[in-house]
């Protein structure tokens, strides 16, 4: 964990330079105080996904911008050479298998989901889209009128930065691969 540390330190205070941003206008932005931010670019603290998330609204640059290593030339990765985003007491993890690079509109992501399990999609900048296959299943995304259920061999695309949430309304596991498309 603290190698990941140092890489959203790396990744914030590129992000902070690169945008002319001093400590306090970032802080203004993200309604994370200066203290915090100045410890976060020095790695000293462990950041919560709700920070990363404020961070990447504030900033606008996807979550994956902060935890993201410097792009090779050729890079194989999969489930287990990345870190994944966990939440809903384990039940979803998410895979970050091709994160957002400058230059990259894109990140793919695998998503395991256990059973009953619930994750609310973050939002994100505005005209952001998902795409979503499942591979095994039964997902059911659910926005604030409609409630759309995908099984296996089902895809779907829809506006990542409207209110929505992913659940596991089936039997056993679903797993799924996620495109993030940014304008």
């Amino acid at each position: 964990m603290e190698h990941l540390n140092q890489i959203i330190a790396g990744n914030l205070k590129e992000i902070r330079k690169r945008k002319e941003l001093s400590l306090e206008q970032v802080s203004s932005l993200t309604s994370i105080s200066k203290s915090m931010l100045s410890q976060l670019e020095r790695g000293e603290v462990n950041p919560t996904i709700s920070t990363v998330y404020k961070l990447s609204l504030g900033l606008k640059v996807p979550v994956t911008a902060f935890t993201a290593d410097k792009p090779k030339p050729f890079s194989q990765t999969g489930k287990t050479k990345v870190i994944p985003l966990v939440g809903d007491e384990g039940r979803y993890r998410l895979y970050p298998v091709f994160e957002f690079r400058e230059g990259q509109d894109f990140e793919i992501f695998d998503l395991e989901f256990d059973e009953g399990g619930t994750m609310r999609g973050h939002l994100q900048m505005h005209g952001t889209r998902e795409f979503i296959t499942v591979y095994a299943g039964e997902l059911t995304l659910i926005f604030e009128d409609r409630e759309y259920v995908l099984k296996a061999g089902d895809s779907a695309a829809y506006n990542a930065f409207d209110d929505y949430v992913y659940k596991n309304t089936g039997e056993g596991m679903v797993t799924a691969c996620i495109v993030v498309h940014y304008p």
